[in-house]
């Protein structure tokens, strides 16, 4: 068997190398023939009549799966219009990577996620008054959160708490698609993180961070782990494989009375912080979800 390990070129983050690697050699060590690449160092060739090609992609050759550690959805569907096995899947990769297809995605199927605005396009820049900023307000309270439709890290998330700052961050993101939602005070600086191989629940952490609204590691949260309530679980386990994901990491809220409430997915998700606090190998997990797909024994 050959694998090989699709990765982001265009940013230089050690934790991302080091859990590109840790597949890497978890793949090596069941002897699959395994090798790493940027999405950039990948040239999609699609020939006149619109037929996906290998082109100078020699590195994709005789290639039996990949391991999409990336968002670049158009790469991922080029590989599968090349009839190699993606894990993830480009369509669910698509959907994770934007809060906004997300939240209409997931419309209709009775999971709660907190109350929702979505901006307007705006080509250039948004121009928006104070009579949307009211219209706002009125709906999700004085105090709301704004997101950027595409960002990782907790870093593309602001807390708005008057038309200045709304304003400010208008101004920010340009004519970045973005949505709005109300802020679940009772979660504040709190989340849950449930990481998911497969079918199964492979380990959970709270995240707590005293000095931030946003809970994530990246921005000073702190993690341990935690037991999920069976709602938690079904939660998770119901939105994940709604979307149809191999292995993903589902963001959870913390309601009134600690209801349960979804918060974003996330297609290929840090797992190295809940490894080092569990001492489990979610690598070794994903490398044998994947061989089980593709009906293989060690």
């Amino acid at each position: 068997m050959k694998a090989l390990i699709v990765y982001n070129g265009s940013i230089e983050i050690e934790k991302i190398d080091l859990l590109v690697e840790k597949i890497k050699t978890e793949a090596e060590n069941r002897g699959i023939e395994c090798d790493k690449v940027k999405n950039n160092q990948i040239i999609p060739l699609y020939d006149v009549y619109g037929e996906a090609r290998y082109g100078q992609n020699m590195v994709l050759k005789d290639v039996d799966c990949i391991i999409f550690w990336d968002k670049d959805v158009s790469l991922a569907k080029y590989l599968e219009d090349l009839k190699i096995k993606v894990f993830n899947k480009a369509d669910a990769i698509e959907i994770c990577d934007s809060k906004i297809k997300l939240h209409q995605f997931l419309s209709g199927s009775g999971i709660k996620t907190p109350k929702t605005i979505i901006g307007p396009l705006a080509y250039y820049k948004q121009n928006l008054n104070k009579e949307y900023f009211d219209k706002i307000i009125s709906e999700l309270g004085p105090n709301f959160i704004l997101k950027e439709a595409n960002g990782s890290f907790g870093m593309q998330v602001y807390q708005i708490k008057n038309f200045n700052s709304f304003t400010e961050i208008m101004e920010k993101i340009g004519n970045n698609e973005f949505l709005m939602q109300k802020n679940i005070l009772t979660s504040e600086g709190r989340d849950i993180r449930v990481n998911i191989v497969g079918d199964k629940i492979v380990g959970s952490m709270l995240r707590i961070n005293e000095d931030d609204f946003r809970a994530n590691i990246t921005l000073g949260g702190k993690g341990e782990v935690i037991e999920l309530t069976d709602m938690q679980k079904n939660l998770a386990l119901k939105v994940h494989r709604k979307l149809g994901l191999d292995f993903s990491g589902v963001d959870l809220l913390f309601g009134k009375n600690d209801e349960v409430i979804l918060c974003e997915v996330n297609s290929n998700v840090n797992f190295l912080s809940y490894e080092k606090i569990a001492n489990v190998n979610i690598a070794s997990m994903i490398i044998e979800h994947v061989m089980g797909v593709l009906n293989l024994e060690e």
